[in-house]
This record gives structure tokens, C-alpha cells and sequence, in this order.
């Protein structure tokens, strides 16, 4: 077997969600990244976040998964906004780079649309399984759609 570096592979996946909440409501919740953010996945997905700098048009953090050797990662996140209806994240680790947009489009009174599309750079020799991926990344936003609308009807927030 040869040695060396591992193959690149790529992975380009998007998704939609629909958020019963005014698009400027969305845009705000979705886009005011905190150190506590992982509190609501934690069932789901556990990370740490760490924000190292807050600027009006850009976010850098530090996100941790705990784990055990190969499963551990430190990751570095560049948020990009683009009020008021854009933002980009831009993700480097050593196991896979990502670039995600995230666009939302007001579909009606107090109903906004999510549309997130993906690119994935492995760099890891064993990929995760891209199934499994997918349905990780849909519980969380899920997860997220269904915080965001309780606090936009009021109801105890995150």
C-alpha cells in the first residue's frame, strides 16, 4: 500500500428548512453565535464553542468535540454576515474543511425559508458515513428551527 497523504474526497450536500418566524427574527437568532450555543444540540451533537473575536461583519471561533483520539477535533470557524439575509461559514480541521452559505428567503407573513448549501473536503482516511452525516445535520437544525419558532411565539428561550 502506498504511503503518504491520504486521498482528498468531497462532499456537496444542501438543505431547506422552513422557520415559522419573520425573516429579520431568523436572521438574528441564527447569526448571534454565543460560547453557550452547544446547550442546545447537547443531546444531539455535543461541541464546545469559544468565540474569539466579534466584529458587526465577521465571527471567529474555536469549536471542540470531545472524544477519545481520532474522534477528538479543534476546529476553526470564520462566520462571514451579510445582513440581512446571508452569512458564509468558512471551517478548517484537520480532518475536513468546509464552506457553507446560508441564504434566507421570506416565503410569507412570519414564514422564512433556510436554504444551506455545503462543501466538504475530507482529509481523514476513514470517512464518516455520509448517511449518517445528513440525518446528524438534519436533527440538529431541526433542533434549531424548533428553539428559534418557541422563542419567537415566546416561550422560554435557549
Amino acid at each position: 500500500m502506498a504511503r503518504g497523504r491520504p486521498p482528498v474526497r468531497h462532499l456537496a450536500f444542501r438543505f431547506q428548512k422552513v422557520i415559522h418566524a419573520p425573516l429579520p427574527f431568523v436572521y438574528r437568532w441564527c447569526t448571534d453565535y454565543r460560547d453557550d450555543d452547544d446547550r442546545m444540540t447537547r443531546s444531539i451533537y455535543h461541541y464546545r464553542a469559544k468565540i474569539v473575536l466579534r466584529e458587526r461583519t465577521r465571527i471567529v471561533r474555536i469549536i471542540t468535540v470531545p472524544g477519545s483520539d481520532r474522534n477528538r477535533s479543534t476546529d476553526l470557524e470564520i462566520i462571514s454576515l451579510f445582513p440581512p439575509d446571508r452569512w458564509k461559514l468558512d471551517k478548517f480541521s484537520v480532518t475536513d474543511d468546509e464552506t457553507g452559505t446560508y441564504r434566507l428567503i421570506r416565503r410569507g407573513r412570519d414564514i422564512t425559508g433556510l436554504e444551506m448549501r455545503f462543501r466538504r473536503t475530507w482529509k481523514a482516511r476513514d470517512l464518516p458515513n455520509q448517511d449518517r452525516y445528513r440525518a446528524l445535520f438534519n436533527r440538529v437544525w431541526d433542533r434549531y428551527v424548533e428553539i428559534m419558532e418557541q422563542e419567537f411565539r415566546g416561550r422560554p428561550k435557549r
